[in-house]
């Protein structure tokens, strides 16, 4: 009797197991833009939690609304705050927002209401009918362990990467192109028009009945009246960028249908646009037609992103991620393998696949006891953060596993203090504070730092959101800075911080 060949085992595939916003009902969607990691898209350590506040601020608002409450936002600077993040290792920064919790929980309940609800909806299946165009943008909530923002950034391989792949069979060309700064550009009163149409969004400017004015103006209470740009940071304001997008779309199909270009697909992840046709000339059109559709919204392309390739499938994979499976990707010894992301991050700053590969690093030096030469290690990773600030909260968990290797306690404050002085050269880094923070508190390393999140876990009376505008003492207390701050999740926190409290994807490669 033969034997029977060994069957190899499939390479695993990652299902994406999640729920469009748009499936639920009103009270599906109300608790989920109202879940703290909703809230906050940010990634900051364990200890910062932002359920309690909100669930204050929304028992309060469901007996009374916030206009009875409350004088006049707009009139008031800072009402919500911004953590900054250095976005290039140099000058470049982008603003993260935590919208002030009762804007917030407002604008949640009147979105959310059901007939509001059900208009909004009605509303986005006009957009997603475009045959020839597709949304992957939608915010989803996770149906498995996996964090939300894991399953959305899943959603984007599986469904723009694994697509645009597909359709190499048809198309022989394909255009890339995002818009400068989207949600800084974003025109507020653009947001009625997505609604509502413009005739409607201009001739009912002061209608309180049309959802898209009462967004309007809570997105323009937000930020002292300004009508340009929307906070960035949170699930809520990532679904409002989708009315204008979506309606963008729209205007763009019309454009398309009236110039008699017909032959195209156009796969859409927020502001990431993928234009695929035969013909190079109407790719070259669709931009432009795009661009006066954009230029009506108060936002424009990007030029300098704007490429145009015939090798579908090469260009399906964005080019630090190529670049990365070309190259070698690992190393026998620790300090090679650290070295090969450390070169990748210098021709790919801040790239998704640089943050991927740190992770799973960080997921091999868990596995290692004593690692050698830990001073040298946490030099390579610093300087790759300074590249790269996105990667700050897993290059502070590789940072904080290698200082258990030190000798001496007074070793590992030097290095901290160190690292601490090469970081604050860069302009803008509150989010590098906040988890220098978490790795530096058991070292007895408490240095003046200036961002206010850590000013609240060092207890020092400070401010998150101006709250000069509310008239109701119930509402004004119940948004204590203080209460961001979850004191035992601090106190039981261990000196290395564990890849699940920074990793994405746990241990899935995609």
């Amino acid at each position: 009797m033969t034997k029977r060949a060994k069957v190899r085992s499939k390479p695993k595939i990652v299902k994406v197991k999640e729920r469009s916003v748009l499936e639920m009902t009103p009270t599906q969607a109300r608790a989920f833009f109202l879940k703290p990691e909703s809230y906050c898209s940010v990634e900051l350590p364990a200890y910062f939690r932002f359920g309690a506040i909100l669930s204050a601020v929304a028992k309060i608002l469901k007996k009374k609304p916030l206009v009875e409450m409350s004088s006049k936002p707009h009139q008031h600077e800072g009402v919500n705050y911004s953590l900054l993040s250095n976005k290039d290792g140099r000058h470049a920064w982008r603003p993260f927002q935590l919208i002030h919790p009762a804007l917030y929980v407002s604008l949640v309940d009147q979105i959310t209401a059901p007939d509001k609800w059900a208009f909004i909806r009605d509303r986005f299946k006009e957009f997603h009918e475009l045959k020839k165009f597709n949304c992957l943008s939608i915010p989803i909530r996770s149906l498995s362990k996996r964090k939300d923002k894991a399953a959305q950034i899943l959603q984007w391989w599986q469904g723009i990467e694994q697509q645009s792949i597909e359709l190499a069979m048809e198309y022989e060309y394909v255009f890339h192109a995002d818009i400068t700064d989207c949600y800084g550009a974003i025109y507020t009163h653009s947001i009625v028009w997505a609604l509502h149409g413009r005739p409607a969004g201009k001739d009912k400017r002061s209608d309180k009945s049309l959802i898209g004015n009462v967004i309007d103006w809570h997105i323009q209470d937000m930020r002292h009246g300004q009508t340009n740009g929307i906070p960035q940071g949170s699930a809520l304001m990532d679904f409002i960028a989708e009315m204008v997008l979506g309606f963008a779309d729209l205007e763009l199909s019309a454009k398309l249908e009236r110039s008699d270009i017909t032959e195209y697909r156009i796969l859409r992840y927020r502001d990431d646009y993928r234009v695929f046709v035969n013909n190079p000339q109407a790719g070259e059109a669709i931009l432009k037609a795009l661009t006066e559709v954009l230029i009506g919204l108060g936002m424009r392309l990007n030029t300098a992103k704007t490429t145009r390739s015939q090798s579908v499938i090469s260009s399906s994979l964005k080019p630090d991620k190529r670049a990365w499976l070309r190259g070698r990707q690992g190393d026998a010894n620790l300090q090679k393998h650290l070295l090969i992301i450390h070169a990748h991050g210098l021709d790919h700053p801040n790239a998704g696949s640089l943050v991927i590969a740190l992770t799973h690093y960080l997921q091999r030096l868990s596995r290692v006891r004593r690692p050698q030469h830990p001073r040298a290690l946490i030099s390579i990773a610093v300087d790759i953060a300074y590249s790269s600030p996105r990667t700050f909260p897993v290059c502070a968990a590789i940072v904080s596993r290698l200082l258990r290797s030190l000798g001496t306690e007074t070793d590992r404050a030097h290095v901290l203090k160190t690292v601490y002085g090469k970081l604050s050269k860069l302009p803008n880094t509150g989010l590098m504070e906040v988890w220098l923070q978490r790795i530096g508190h058991f070292y007895e390393f408490h240095p003046d730092y200036e961002e206010a999140l850590c000013r609240i876990v060092a207890e020092k009376k400070t401010a998150l959101w101006n709250n000069d505008w509310i008239t109701a003492k119930a509402l004004k207390d119940a948004i204590t800075p203080a209460r961001v701050f979850d004191k035992v999740a601090f106190k039981a926190m261990k000196p290395v911080v564990p890849p699940s409290e920074v990793e994405m994807f746990a241990s899935e490669r995609y």
